[in-house]
């Protein structure tokens, strides 16, 4: 695992992200990835979702189409049809902020065999990310 810095633009985030929303991902209900803080991502990047227990598994790839950050009141009424959530959830979740960071995905795919989280764990991947991780060109090719 890498420490995100200006040359690790390169790397792929391992994002955990709850079975619910994995889901509606999956599905294409859910484009945008709401975050309370903005990683160190760009545009192009490519992303490699974990969903957290009870799966606990990395299930899909998906490159990031773009980056918001925004007042939370502007990004609901440009955006609640995009990212899964009820009014109440998102303003739950974001209670304590003033802006809102959406990570907004395209080119999602599912992985034909999920890498559960002993797999990663026996790949070098000791702990799923709480939020984000950046994982290198070797680590990213010891878990394909």
């Amino acid at each position: 695992m890498t420490v995100a810095l200006e040359s690790d633009l390169q790397s792929i985030m391992l994002v955990s992200i709850r079975p619910q929303f994995v889901a509606q991902i999956l599905n294409g209900s859910k484009t945008i990835e709401l975050r309370r803080s903005r990683p160190l991502v760009r545009i192009g990047q490519r992303l490699a979702i974990y969903s957290t227990l009870p799966d606990g598994a990395m299930v899909a790839t998906a490159l990031v189409a773009g980056i918001t950050d925004e007042p939370k009141h502007a990004f609901w009424g440009r955006h609640r049809l995009e990212i899964g959530v009820t009014k109440r959830e998102f303003d739950d979740y974001f209670r304590d902020r003033e802006s809102v960071v959406g990570i907004h995905l395209e080119s999602v795919r599912q992985l034909e065999f999920p890498i559960s989280l002993a797999e990663m764990r026996n790949r070098g991947i000791v702990n799923p990310p709480q939020q984000w991780i950046y994982l290198n060109a070797r680590e990213w090719g010891e878990l394909l």
